[in-house]
């Protein structure tokens, strides 16, 4: 799985950018600067990234991960 991150001063053109997007998607707020982390984008999303004016953009491929651990109690947020 790709994850990108595209990181901006002005959160609508993130959030334009993530809801024209398949994928599910983060955003993060800074200080003065945005990080958009969309899961699972392709060449296209990343294209679409690149052609924004004034972000920065990383693509990476998960090598490993955990979801969800959970901390072996019931919560109200625990499934």
């Amino acid at each position: 799985m790709r994850l990108l991150f595209v990181e901006g001063k002005e959160k609508e053109v993130l959030l334009d950018l993530a809801r024209e997007l398949p994928h599910p998607y983060w955003l993060l707020a800074g200080e003065g600067i945005w990080l958009l982390e969309v899961f699972g984008a392709g060449e296209e999303a990343l294209a679409k990234a690149r052609a924004l004016p004034g972000v920065k953009v990383w693509a990476f491929t998960l090598e490993d991960g955990v979801v969800y651990r959970g901390c072996g109690k019931k919560s109200a947020t625990s499934p």
